[in-house]
């Protein structure tokens, strides 16, 4: 009985001098962050939002004056834009507050992220260009501003001639984790599927694909989607479409 004793009296001040550790939340602006979030959104009144569902349907739900909701993905075209609130979608007017989480803080969720431009205004061929850092490449960094923290992407050496970045503003970004696969492993299409050029659900399907054509991996997975080649060149599929195969 008293070796018993002396066993849990150790474990106990074991537990004490090294607690359990749990990952510290994110904060900003007084509320926790969480990944994916891109900003918190209030209204000045309390209005009604949609959400479509799909059969074409519609759902609302009263949102009330000052309470805040956290925002997700932003789409941007037309002069307009439009903010994810969980599975409602509210267009920004002089009704609704949006305040960001800064870039930096949204990029401390990933391990090796990948920046998706996602504004469609503007000049419309950067719509869904794609980036990340690559050491010994290019090098990213963060700069406050006074229309929001910006994201800065550097690539080469420059003589002073010119300047070697390009500058996003945050809300123009969407953030996927960069996952590493095997390359040169075959696969095969277990449904029609369409390729895209960049790994971004909203980009237009550039060609379809014949369930049981098969694919080479290049090594790299990004937003639910594999970069993959054939005979016609590369392209972006989705993962869960992919199932490897042995050599035929």
């Amino acid at each position: 009985m008293k070796k018993l004793f002396i066993v849990l009296l150790a474990a106990f001040v074991f537990a004490v001098v090294n607690p359990t550790k749990s990952e510290a939340k994110v904060m900003y602006d007084g509320a926790e962050v969480v990944k994916g979030q891109t900003g918190k959104m209030t209204f000045k009144k309390d209005i009604k939002v949609y959400k479509k569902n799909p059969n074409g349907t519609f759902d609302s739900l009263v949102v009330k004056r000052n309470n805040f909701f956290k925002t997700y993905d932003i789409e941007k075209y037309d002069d307009k834009t439009f903010y994810q609130m969980g599975q409602y979608r509210v267009q920004a007017t002089d009704l609704v507050v949006f305040k960001e989480v800064p870039i930096k803080i949204r990029s401390s969720f990933y391990n090796n992220p990948t920046y998706i431009y996602i504004n469609r205004d503007g000049i419309t061929n950067s719509y869904g260009s794609y980036f990340r850092e690559q050491e010994g490449y290019s090098y990213i960094s963060f700069s406050d501003t006074n229309n929001g923290q910006k994201l800065n992407f550097c690539s080469g050496d420059s003589d002073g001639s010119y300047d070697p970045c390009l500058y996003y503003l945050g809300t123009d970004l969407k953030i996927a984790e960069t996952k590493s696969r095997d390359s040169n492993v075959r696969y095969e299409l277990t449904k029609d599927a369409g390729g895209k050029s960049t790994p971004l659900n909203e980009v237009k399907t550039e060609t379809m694909y014949a369930k049981g054509t098969t694919f080479s991996s290049y090594g790299t997975e990004v937003n639910g989607y594999l970069e993959v080649s054939d005979s016609k060149g590369y392209t972006w599929l989705p993962v869960d479409l992919l199932k490897p195969v042995g050599d035929k």
